[in-house]
C-alpha cells in the first residue's frame, strides 16, 4: 500500500494543499502591497549632493495620497475644484486607489501562480501560449491605461467642466466620484487592450481558427461599439465612442492576423522535414 501524501492524504488533497499554499502567498503579497501604498510615503534625504527617497510610515503623506494629488493636478481642469462631499470621501478615495494599485500588481502574481500550478495539466502548445502571453498582457494593459489617462480622462473632465459652466453650475467635482471614474475607465481601457492577446492565444492553442475571427468580423465590429459605449465618457457626441471602437477593432484584427501568420509559419516549418 502506497503512503498517502498531503495533510489529508491522497493525490487530490496534495493538489489542494499546493493550491492553498499559492493562494496564501498571493493574499500575503496583496496585503503587503496594499498597506505599503496606504500607510507608507516617500521621505527625501540629501546624500552627497543627491536627493534620495525611502519609504516611511505616513498616513497623511502616503503613496496613495501622492497619487491622488497627481491625478488632481493632471486630470482635473484648472478652473474646476475637487471637493469632499461626504465626511469620509477622502479616506475612501485613498483606500480605493490603494486597492486598485494592489490589484494591478497582484494580477501578474496570480497569473504566475496559476501557470505554475497548472503546468502539468497543460499540453506543450498550451503551456507555450500561456507563457508567451504574460509579457504582452502586462505591456498592453499598461498601454491601455496610459491611453486612458492621457486622452480619454482629460477629454471627459474637460467636457464635464464645459457643460457645468455653460448651464451656470459651479464647476465642482466630488473626490470619491472622481477617483471612481478614473479607476474604472483606466481599468476598462487596460482590459480592452488585451484583445489581441486573447484572440491570438485562443487561435494558437487551437480553440478558435484564425479564419473564424476574420470571417465573423461583423460581430466583432458590433461588439466593439457596444464595449465602447460601456466604457466611454458618453458626453462627447459619439467622437470618443467611435475612437475607442476603432481601437478595439484594430486590436481585434491585429490579433487575428498575427495568429494566422504564426500558425501558417508553424505549418510551413513542420512540412519542411517531410519534403526533404
Amino acid at each position: 500500500m502506497s503512503q498517502d501524501s498531503g495533510i489529508l492524504g491522497g493525490k487530490l488533497f496534495e493538489y489542494i494543499d499546493e493550491l492553498l499554499g499559492r493562494l496564501r502567498k498571493t493574499i500575503i503579497a496583496f496585503v503587503v502591497i496594499f498597506f505599503s501604498f496606504f500607510l507608507l510615503g516617500p521621505i527625501s534625504v540629501r546624500f552627497d549632493g543627491l536627493t534620495l527617497y525611502y519609504p516611511f510610515p505616513s498616513f497623511y503623506g502616503s503613496f496613495s495620497v501622492h497619487i491622488l494629488e497627481l491625478m488632481r493636478i493632471y486630470l482635473v481642469p484648472h478652473k474646476m475644484t475637487l471637493i469632499q462631499v461626504a465626511p469620509f470621501d477622502i479616506v475612501v478615495s485613498v483606500v480605493y486607489i490603494s486597492l486598485a494599485i494592489s490589484i494591478s500588481f497582484i494580477i501578474p502574481i496570480i497569473a504566475f501562480q496559476l501557470i505554475s500550478f497548472s503546468r502539468t495539466a497543460l499540453y506543450p502548445r498550451e503551456r507555450k501560449a500561456v507563457t508567451l502571453s504574460i509579457v504582452p498582457t502586462i505591456i498592453l494593459f499598461v498601454v491601455g491605461a496610459i491611453f486612458s489617462l492621457k486622452l480619454i480622462l482629460p477629454l471627459l473632465f474637460h467636457f464635464i467642466y464645459v457643460f457645468t459652466t455653460v448651464v451656470g453650475v459651479a464647476p465642482y467635482l466630488g473626490v470619491a466620484q472622481f477617483v471612481s471614474i478614473v479607476v474604472l475607465i483606466t481599468a476598462g481601457m487596460g482590459a480592452v487592450f488585451e484583445t489581441p492577446v486573447i484572440v491570438f492565444s485562443l487561435s494558437y492553442i487551437g480553440l478558435v481558427p484564425p479564419s473564424t475571427w476574420l470571417k465573423n468580423w461583423r460581430y466583432a465590429v458590433i461588439g466593439a461599439f457596444f464595449v465602447a459605449l460601456l466604457i466611454s465618457p458618453g458626453a462627447t457626441g459619439g467622437i470618443m465612442e467611435t475612437t475607442i471602437a476603432m481601437i478595439i477593432i484594430a486590436l481585434y484584427f491585429s490579433g487575428a492576423l498575427l495568429a494566422r501568420w504564426a500558425l501558417s509559419k508553424k505549418i510551413n516549418v513542420e512540412k519542411k522535414p517531410a519534403v526533404s
